[in-house]
C-alpha cells in the first residue's frame, strides 16, 4: 500500500511525464497478416481503435520541432568535389539525415501512407530554397537516407541515391508497407552501418537520425546494447505516435540524444501528424516557407 508521501511522489512523476507530451494507455500490439500459429489476424485499418487519456500539447510540439529539429538562420556551406563539406567563418553545416520508419503491424497500411506523405512535407520545410537537397547547388546541400523496419530491417535508399527533393519524396512514396513485429534494436544496428562513406555519408556534415515509431520494441536486438554506438555516430531525434505505458515512455526516451525534451516529439495519433505539419507551416508563414539554420 502506498503511503501519503509515496502518493505525492507518484503524482509528481506522472505530471512530469505528461509534460513531456506522453499519455498513459495500453502497450502497442503488433500482428501478422496471415498467422499460421493459431494467433489472431491483423484487424483492418478501420478496426484499429483509439486509446487516449489526455490531449498532447500540440502547440508545444510544434514549437519544439521548429526550434530543435528544424534549424535556424541559414548561412551557405561550400562542398568540395570529394564530398567533404568545407566550412568558412560562421558557416552552418548541412545535414546527412537518416530516417528510420516503423512499418510494424500496429500501424496499419493506411497510417503508414499518412506517415510517408508527412515525412516528405517535413523535408520540404528545410532551407535553402528552392531545394535544400539539390545536388546541383554550388552552396552545398542536405542529404537523406531511409530504412524501414518491422520483423526485418530494409534499406530503402542511401544518402546519395536521390538528387533533389522531388526524387526523395517519390522514393519515400514508393516504400512498401511491411507489417509484422517491432525489431527496433535491429533497425538501430543497421543505422550504425548506414553512417559510412559507402552509403553516401559525408565528413563535415551534421549526422542525424529521425525515427518515427508508434511503440516500444518487441523483438530483435535489445535496444540498450546498440544505442551507445548509434549515439556516438549521430544525433538522434524521435517522433512518437500514440500514447504509452510508463515502460514504453522510458524506452522511447532512451532512443534520443540528450537533452531528451529537445530531441523527442510526440503526437496523439496518426491524424495529428498531418495536423502537426499544417501548424508548423502556419507558424512559419507563407512569406518565409522554410526553416533556415545555423550552428
Amino acid at each position: 500500500m502506498v503511503d501519503h508521501y509515496g502518493l505525492i511522489v507518484l503524482l509528481i512523476a506522472l505530471q512530469i511525464v505528461s509534460y513531456e507530451g506522453f499519455t498513459f494507455t495500453r502497450e502497442k500490439i503488433d500482428c501478422l497478416g496471415n498467422p499460421d500459429n493459431g494467433g489472431e489476424p491483423c484487424p483492418t485499418d478501420t478496426e484499429f481503435k483509439e486509446y487516449r487519456s489526455k490531449q498532447h500539447r500540440t502547440q508545444a510540439t510544434v514549437n519544439q520541432t521548429i526550434q530543435k529539429f528544424l534549424p535556424k538562420k541559414l548561412k551557405p556551406s561550400f562542398s568540395s568535389s570529394h564530398g567533404i563539406v568545407k566550412r568558412a567563418n560562421s558557416i552552418a553545416l548541412f545535414r546527412d539525415l537518416l530516417i528510420i520508419l516503423d512499418s510494424s503491424g500496429s500501424l496499419g497500411s493506411r497510417n503508414f501512407e499518412i506517415v510517408k506523405q508527412q515525412i516528405g512535407e517535413l523535408l520540404s520545410l528545410l532551407c535553402p530554397l528552392p531545394d535544400a537537397f539539390s545536388s546541383n547547388s554550388r552552396f552545398g546541400n542536405n542529404r537523406v537516407a531511409l530504412i524501414q523496419f518491422s520483423s526485418i530491417v530494409k534499406e530503402e535508399f542511401d544518402f546519395d541515391d536521390n538528387r533533389n527533393i522531388f526524387e526523395i519524396k517519390e522514393a519515400i512514396k514508393s516504400v512498401p508497407y511491411l507489417g509484422g513485429m517491432t525489431c527496433t534494436g535491429d533497425a538501430f544496428y543497421k543505422a550504425i552501418q548506414m553512417f559510412n562513406s559507402s552509403k553516401g555519408m559525408r565528413k563535415g556534415t551534421k549526422h542525424e537520425v529521425l525515427i518515427l515509431t508508434d511503440g516500444k520494441a518487441n523483438c530483435g536486438k535489445p535496444v540498450s546494447t546498440v544505442l551507445p554506438a548509434l549515439h556516438a555516430k549521430a544525433t538522434v531525434f524521435a517522433l512518437t505516435i500514440g500514447s504509452f505505458l510508463a515502460s514504453g515512455i522510458r524506452e522511447l526516451a532512451s532512443y534520443v540524444s540528450k537533452p531528451t525534451p529537445g530531441h523527442i516529439f510526440a503526437v496523439e495519433d496518426f491524424k495529428d501528424v498531418q495536423k502537426l505539419l499544417n501548424l508548423i507551416k502556419a507558424q512559419i508563414g507563407p512569406l518565409y516557407p522554410c526553416i533556415p539554420f545555423d550552428l
